[in-house]
């Protein structure tokens, strides 16, 4: 068993030397297996002594090929150990600071002791935290620790295998597409995807995996991929099957336990809140399990049930689509509303076909902690806070689509979900995406669609890319108020829907009027811009199509 201590001492760097010294044996057997078959073969000689020499020539050069094959698998196995020791390591000196900031120590054998002090004795408060640390000092330890161990074994085992002269090339090639997160093959267990690594970086980690490790992910470790942007969404879709009914079992938990609680204003408010996050999880596995006629197969690519909770659930298949939008819903966004918004995105996929795309998918992205209530809503901090998620979901669905030819992408945001799309696409790399669309926008953070990026549009072409729109009876107006020939904008940015803006505009239908003392401006106006054979609907189902709208 490997220890705290072993694993304090473990040097990548030696096992680099390893594997770079491997790595100039192997050049040289096969410079000298080349040397031998121009021995042997030689024009004119013939004789009992060139057959002999032939036979013997033969015989090195299968014992060499034997032996290039051994130490290619164990220099491949070097360099797997080597960068699962720097990452171990780097978990080990993070653990030990952990534990020294928080009054522990973690001694050779691994437990986790406190050493002794001088002065008075801490508070009940330090030393309940002190007693939870240590809980997760443990759990990290043990952690660590088998991990070393699984790493240890693998890499034994292929140099037991190298002396014996068992090793073959099917090692070596196993070793390359061993998978981390608990997967082991026949070789050694390496590091999952890349830390911090682009959806380009996580689309080359998944490919260069063997089915049978991307099949053990998807089983044992499904967190480890199913939010990952980058990874082919049939597969993202597989593990968030499994999580969804993982997080169903522990919100029906949760809210048995709450309604067998003591009745009180606290309690009630948050079995209300876990009751309309599970519904809005039965509505994403009905969709998914049970479409109705004339609906795309639904996957889900992306949960998370913490808070209001976010799901990203895609009507129709991106990665194979020829035209895909992203669809970002608004203020009240969450878990409890996804039915809703995944039901808009299957109309616009039939709005798209109508307008004569050839196939469609709809992603219903609520990938972002959206404002509760209007008051909160006049805040650009939840734009700030989820523009960077939803700029490389852009370019995930860029990295894993299929075909040569690119997807034609829009990225459509109504009400907040517009704010979001505006704060994303100002950046200096902008979105990756051919067209964007705003509903009903309060504002997208920018004073005119020339302040917009899209990557791979002329930026002097980029507002006939920005499309907008605003019902005549929508409440969302309230946002703004014109004040001579100037635009007063309260919080998120003039309307982008106006000509002074600089973008398309396309038509809606006026909505449900209001009250006069409103100015005929209603809530209910925010809301019906994907009701059936409207005007909004259609010129949405165009733009996802590429078609100009009316």
């Amino acid at each position: 068993m490997v220890t705290w201590g072993d694993v304090r001492q473990w040097n990548a760097v030696a096992i680099g030397g390893v594997a770079d010294g491997l790595n100039r044996q192997c050049q040289a057997l096969i410079a000298t297996n080349d040397d031998i078959e121009a021995a042997i073969v030689r024009e004119g000689w013939m004789g009992d002594a060139a057959v002999a020499a032939g036979q013997r020539g033969r015989s090195l050069i299968s014992g060499l090929e034997q032996r290039v094959a051994e130490a290619s698998a164990v220099r491949r196995a070097a360099h797997e150990v080597q960068l699962a020791v720097e990452r171990i390591a780097e978990f080990v000196l993070q653990t030990d600071e952990f534990a020294w900031r928080n009054g522990w120590h973690i001694g050779g054998d691994g437990a986790v002791v406190r050493p002794p002090t001088d002065g008075p004795p801490p508070s009940p408060d330090v030393v309940a935290q002190q007693a939870r640390v240590k809980v997760e000092l443990v759990d990290r330890v043990e952690q660590i620790l088998r991990r070393a161990t699984d790493v240890d074994a693998d890499f034994a085992a292929i140099l037991t295998k190298a002396m014996r002269g068992e090793i073959t090339e099917q090692d070596a090639t196993s070793l390359a597409q061993a998978a981390d997160a608990g997967t082991r093959q026949s070789g050694l267990s390496i590091i999952g995807p890349p830390e911090g690594g682009t959806p380009g970086d996580n689309k080359a980690w998944w490919a260069s995996l063997s089915d049978t490790a991307k099949a053990t992910i998807l089983r044992d470790n499904p967190d480890l991929v199913r939010n990952l942007d980058g990874i082919p969404v049939v597969d993202r879709d597989s593990a968030n099957r499994a999580v969804l009914q993982r997080e169903i079992g522990k919100l029906e938990v949760e809210r048995t336990e709450l309604s067998r609680a003591a009745p009180g204003y606290g309690n009630k408010v948050k079995l209300d809140e876990v009751t309309a996050k599970l519904n809005g999880l039965h509505n994403i596995e009905i969709r998914l399990n049970h479409p109705v006629p004339g609906q795309q197969q639904a996957f889900l690519i992306g949960l998370d049930t913490t808070g209001d909770g976010k799901a990203i659930v895609s009507s129709g298949n991106p990665d194979t689509a020829k035209n895909v939008a992203t669809h970002v819903p608004g203020t009240g966004s969450g878990l409890a509303t996804i039915g809703d918004d995944v039901n808009r995105s299957d109309r616009m996929v039939a709005a798209a076909g109508e307008a004569g795309s050839p196939s469609t998918a709809v992603v219903t992205w609520m990938g972002y902690d959206a404002p509760n209530e209007l008051p909160n809503a006049g805040s650009e901090s939840y734009a700030e806070n989820g523009k960077g998620a939803l700029s490389s979901f852009q370019d995930g669905l860029r990295a894993s689509h299929q075909g040569d030819t690119p997807s034609h992408n829009t990225v459509l945001g109504h009400s907040y979900g517009s704010t979001v799309i505006g704060h994303a696409a100002r950046e200096g790399g902008g979105l990756n995406a051919d067209e964007l669309a705003f509903v009903g926008s309060p504002g997208v953070g920018v004073d005119s669609a020339s302040a917009l990026h899209l990557r791979g549009v002329d930026q002097a072409q980029v507002g006939q890319h920005v499309h907008s729109t605003v019902a005549e009876h929508d409440i969302i107006k309230v946002t703004n108020l014109e004040v001579g020939d100037e635009g007063l904008d309260i919080a998120l940015g003039p309307d982008p829907a106006t000509a002074k803006f600089g973008g398309q505009i396309f038509s809606s239908d006026p909505g449900t009027a209001g009250p006069a003392y409103r100015g005929g401006l209603s809530t209910e106006a925010h809301s019906e811009y994907w009701n059936p054979n409207s005007k909004s609907l259609g010129n949405m189902g165009r733009i996802i199509a590429g078609q100009p709208t009316n």
